[in-house]
């Protein structure tokens, strides 16, 4: 079967964060498969393409991927064979609602030409009501407007024969994000299956400092409003031990970042934050790999790839019950926290200092159960798995 998967940000990509590896996931699902990958040729925010060997079309793993420069004059050919790949799939993945290069665009062109395959959208949070109302919400009320009244929601293309049966199948890692398609297109065909860890415990152990020494915290995640940065910021204003926060991530928005920055100078001295900037995957692990706790104060997440790639270093978690992970919970394995809670200083102290005023022996067992609570996921189905499962 040829799978064409476009995506915004691929490998090497890493300001773009959780989808890559999401993406990536479903590629190592797909072996015995023809897999290919269209996307940018540079990451989130730059304006200079990729150093060399991501140009044009290579072989990376188990995909031949094409990297895209941004539309203009003199990429037309380049584009319009990019298209017609996307046309000659029996399986056509797009990776975002509201990418106008990587969704709209080639959506539409498969709309209104004869694309036979079938077609699986993964929303990636974008339908979440905390998304809908960033920057851009008029246009994406007006995208939204005509994929529902032109049908595209349930069927992309027509068939030779002039069928107009559905092909599309929305695949989504949560109950919470599948609620969020059905709230925007009733009737939507939806599977709901948790995105892959990729190479789930075959990491490294870190080698932690002790925690007299103060409590190491990092969180990994855009500078942004719907990740909470200033809440946790704000309620580190409270801890009562020495806390030092690494904040890894691309700075989204610009005011915000003012708040967070802001919040930050308030601190007392024995609390400090570094504002480190979006860390290639390598790095990120590294840091993992030092930190006591892991925290994201997020108002939603539909995976969330950070959190299981600190459980797995044995990094135990500060979550908000709006991910997929407030499981971790139950399992000893982290602190879960309502979104009003976050909101209190108090309580986000609280949270923190329950770890900063543990001994070294303690925080083992946690991190212990926090590798095990990873160890002990079930592998989820692969993109054609789930096709076949929802025909």
């Amino acid at each position: 079967m040829r799978v064409v998967i476009a995506a915004p940000a691929y490998y090497p990509a890493h300001k773009a964060g959780g989808p890559v590896p999401g993406i990536m996931g479903v590629v190592e699902g797909l072996a015995g498969h023809e897999v290919h990958v269209v996307t940018s040729d540079r990451d989130l925010g730059e304006s200079a393409p990729y150093p060399a060997p991501y140009r044009d079309t290579v072989q990376v793993g188990a995909a031949s991927v094409t990297y895209l420069p941004p539309p203009g004059r003199g990429t037309a050919g380049t584009w319009w064979r990019a298209l017609r790949l996307l046309h000659s799939a029996d399986v056509v993945q797009f990776n975002s609602l509201m990418s106008k290069t990587h969704t709209i665009v080639p959506l539409l062109f498969l709309a209104l030409t004869r694309f036979r395959g079938q077609v699986v959208i993964s929303p990636r949070g974008e339908l979440a009501s905390s998304a809908l109302v960033l920057g851009g919400s008029r246009q994406k009320r007006l995208w939204l407007g005509l994929l529902a009244r032109a049908g595209w929601w349930r069927r992309v293309g027509r068939s030779s024969n002039g069928g107009r049966s559905a092909n599309v199948l929305w695949v989504v890692s949560s109950d919470h994000e599948g609620d969020d398609v059905r709230r925007a297109f009733p009737g939507a065909a939806v599977a709901v299956a948790p995105e892959r860890l990729r190479g789930a415990g075959s990491r490294a152990r870190g080698a932690r400092p002790p925690l007299a020494e103060g409590l190491r915290m990092v969180s990994v995640g855009r500078i942004a409003p719907v990740k909470g940065t200033v809440d946790l910021v704000r309620g580190l204003a409270a801890v009562r031990r020495p806390v030092h926060l690494r904040l890894l991530g691309l700075v989204e928005d610009a005011d915000y970042a003012a708040q967070v920055e802001d919040a930050i100078a308030a601190l007392p001295e024995h609390v400090t934050v570094e504002l480190a900037g979006a860390l290639p995957p390598d790095e990120v692990e590294a840091e993992l790999g030092g930190a006591h706790l892991f925290a994201l104060l997020t108002r939603g997440e539909n995976f969330g790839h950070a959190l299981g790639e600190a459980l797995r270093a044995g990094c135990p978690v500060l979550v908000t019950d709006t991910t997929p992970w407030t499981p971790v919970g139950e399992a000893g394995a982290g602190v879960v926290l309502t979104v009003p809670d976050c909101a209190s200083v108090e309580r986000v102290a609280e949270a923190v200092d329950s770890f900063a005023e543990m001994d070294d022996r303690t925080h083992a067992l946690w991190s212990e159960r926090a590798r095990e609570y990873v160890a002990g996921l079930t592998q989820p189905p692969s993109l054609v798995e789930l096709l076949e499962q929802h025909p």
